[in-house]
């Protein structure tokens, strides 16, 4: 009967316990609870590299195809193209090179039907230290509606620059011949011949000027004219 008694009271304890020891509805809601953030942050975790790897392995495959077409052998052409020579931009004295008049020789004629126009500009070249040759009308007899023709050969190419400081707005004609003389003859618009202290002033003033195997192609003032050709006007002029 006490035993029994016994084993009823240890039944009550122990269903009591198991009452309280059991989670209800309100605990497993809230361990739920706690673990859902945790849960949500690690799948974003995981969702953004995924994301990445993909975004950097596409990117590499892209860059790969990219150097892969250029890679091919280029011809020599475009290997210039990669590499060009330099073209350096130089400060240039314009009278460094040019001779001096007292070893310049030059014809002066007259190209228009002024008397005397080209006598009085000889003496005027001779007293700046010019050699003088031949003074008389144009023997090609043409018509020079500028200021001056200065006909030049290879030889003479510097000596026919160096007249141009002297007799500004000229232009310079290559007329291919075999000896360094010029021929300086005068045009309709030809007013005197410049100041001294002008063309010291322009011979000696510095001028950038493009140079080295990079640099395009332009031609001289000089080379850019045609030589001369014989076909001037039928027009005589009148006495030099």
């Amino acid at each position: 009967m006490r035993v029994s008694s016994t084993l009823m009271h240890y039944k009550k304890w122990e269903a009591l316990y198991m009452s309280s020891s059991a989670p209800g509805p309100r605990s497993s809601r809230r361990q739920s609870t706690r673990r859902t953030p945790w849960l949500g942050v690690v799948l974003i975790g995981l969702a953004l590299v995924l994301l990445f790897g993909a975004g950097f392995g596409l990117s590499r495959l892209i860059r790969n195809a990219s150097n892969g077409g250029d890679a091919a052998p280029t011809t020599g052409s475009s290997q210039s193209t990669d590499n060009p020579e330099p073209c350096i931009t130089t400060t240039v004295i314009p009278g460094a090179d040019l001779p001096k008049p007292n070893t310049v020789t030059t014809n002066v004629y007259n190209a228009t039907d002024r008397a005397g126009l080209a006598a009085a500009t000889a003496d005027e070249l001779k007293g700046r230290g010019f050699l003088i040759g031949t003074v008389a009308n144009d023997p090609k007899a043409k018509t020079v509606t500028g200021a001056a023709e200065i006909r030049y050969g290879t030889k003479g190419e510097l000596a026919a620059k160096l007249m141009s400081y002297y007799i500004l707005g000229a232009t310079l004609v290559n007329d291919g011949r075999a000896d360094n003389t010029i021929d300086t003859v005068l045009g309709a618009a030809f007013v005197s011949v410049a100041a001294q202290s002008d063309v010291d002033k322009a011979l000696a003033e510095p001028s950038p000027t493009a140079s080295g195997p990079g640099c395009s192609s332009s031609a001289a003032p000089m080379d850019s004219s045609e030589p001369a050709t014989d076909s001037g006007s039928s027009t005589t002029p009148s006495a030099s």
